[in-house]
C-alpha cells in the first residue's frame, strides 16, 4: 500500500473504535497489543456498557419494574407462559405451516454438525400470518423489547429451526462453546414453539456475566491481549469463546441450561457469556427468534416508526442476494443460502 493510502486509511481505523467493529485482526488499531495493554479495549466495553445503561432508562416507561431489574441484574429475561395458550396453540400451528410451505424462503447456515434453518418475518411476510403479527405488534412486547435492545428500532425476526447433528463435520458447532458476541450489549429473544430439553439444546447462559465487576473487566483485558493472535478466528474477529477453566479462574458464575416449556420467552444479552447446550444428535428446536444489534455510542434511543422497520429487513435482504452473488461467481454458497422445503422435512428426523 503507497504511503498516501496509509496515511488516508488510519483514520479511518480510528473512528472505527467509536462504531460496533470488533475484530482484532481485520483492524489494527482494535487489535493493537500496545493500546490493550494500555486498557483500551476494556474501556470500549465499559463506555458501550454505560451508553446501553442511559439509553434504555430512556426506553424503561411501560416495562414493569421487577422485569428491568431482573434483566440488569442478570442478563436475560424469562417469561413462562407468555402466550395465553389458545393465542400460542395458533401461533405454533400458524409458524409449523410456514415452515413446511411458506410464505418466506428459508435459509440455512451451517456450522459444524449443526444446521440452522430460518425464515425471515418482514412486514410483507407477517401481512399473510395473522397470529404472529397480532402477537409482535403485541406493545407490552414491543416495549420489552425496545428496553431490552435500547432502541426504538424493533428486532429483525425470523423463524428459527436448530437441527442438531444433521450433517457429517470435523469442526465442532462454534454456538456450542461459550462465548460472547462482541463487546457491547446486545439483545436476542427466543419464543419457543416447542418444549426445550438437553434433548435438543437448552440455551446456556452466565448469570451476571453482563456486569461489569471486577472478574468480568479481568477476563475482557486478557483476551484483548491474545485475542489477535489467538488459536480460534472467533475469537481473533472479537467473538470471544470463553477457555476451559476460565469462569473459575476469573470468579464468574457458571452457566444455567435454559430447560423451559414451550411457550416461554427468553431475551437475553448476549454480551454476556452464552451458547447452544448439549443435544442429541437429528433433535431439533423450533422458535420464533429476534435480534438486536444497535451502534454501541449512539447516546439516544434512536428512530423508530414502521418505515424504519420494512428499511432494515429490505437492507437485510439486498445483503443476501449480494452475499449469494458473490458466493455464485466462486462456485460455492453463501454462508446464509437458499434451501428447498422438500430436502427440509426429509432432514428433520427428530
Amino acid at each position: 500500500m503507497s504511503l498516501s493510502l496509509r496515511f488516508l486509511k488510519a483514520p479511518l481505523l480510528g473512528l472505527a473504535l467509536f462504531t460496533g467493529a470488533k475484530s482484532f485482526v481485520a483492524n489494527p488499531v482494535i487489535g493493537h497489543e500496545g493500546l490493550n495493554r494500555r486498557g483500551l479495549h476494556v474501556w470500549r466495553v465499559k463506555a458501550a456498557s454505560r451508553v446501553m445503561r442511559w439509553r434504555m432508562a430512556m426506553l424503561s416507561c411501560g416495562v414493569p419494574r421487577d422485569e428491568r431489574e431482573a434483566y440488569l441484574r442478570e442478563g436475560y429475561l424469562c417469561k413462562l407462559d407468555f402466550l395465553s395458550p389458545e393465542v400460542f396453540s395458533q401461533l405454533k400451528a400458524e409458524l409449523e405451516r410456514v415452515h413446511e410451505h411458506g410464505p418466506g424462503e428459508v435459509r440455512e447456515c451451517c456450522q459444524g454438525d449443526t444446521r440452522t434453518h430460518r425464515v425471515l418475518l418482514d412486514p410483507e411476510t407477517l401481512s399473510e400470518l395473522p397470529v404472529a403479527k397480532q402477537v409482535l405488534s403485541d406493545t407490552r412486547l414491543r416495549r420489552l423489547l425496545r428496553f431490552c435492545a435500547g432502541h426504538r428500532r424493533l428486532p429483525i425476526v425470523h423463524l428459527e429451526k436448530v437441527i442438531n447433528g444433521a450433517r457429517e463435520s470435523d469442526e465442532a458447532d462454534p454456538q456450542k462453546s461459550l462465548h460472547v458476541d462482541t463487546f457491547q450489549p446486545t439483545m436476542k429473544f427466543w419464543l419457543y414453539l416447542e418444549d426445550i430439553s438437553e434433548h435438543n439444546g437448552p440455551f446456556m447462559f452466565v448469570p451476571q456475566s453482563t456486569q461489569l465487576n471486577q472478574g468480568r473487566l479481568d477476563w475482557e483485558y486478557h483476551m484483548s491481549l491474545t485475542a489477535r493472535d489467538h488459536a480460534n478466528r472467533y475469537t481473533q474477529r472479537g467473538s470471544f469463546r470463553v477457555e476451559e477453566g476460565a469462569l473459575e479462574r476469573f470468579g464468574l458464575n457458571p452457566p444455567t441450561l435454559f430447560k423451559v416449556p414451550a411457550n416461554t420467552l427468553l431475551i437475553a444479552d448476549t454480551f454476556g457469556m452464552h451458547g447452544r447446550g448439549p443435544a442429541e444428535a437429528g433433535s431439533s428446536r423450533l422458535a420464533l427468534w429476534g435480534m438486536s444489534r444497535t451502534t454501541p455510542f449512539l447516546p439516544l434511543p434512536g428512530l423508530g416508526g414502521e418505515w424504519l422497520n420494512r428499511l432494515q429487513y429490505r437492507v437485510l435482504m439486498a445483503e443476501r442476494a449480494r452475499d449469494d452473488k458473490r458466493a455464485a461467481a466462486h462456485g460455492v454458497e453463501s454462508s446464509w443460502h437458499v434451501v428447498a422445503r422438500e430436502p427440509l422435512r426429509a432432514q428433520d428426523t427428530s
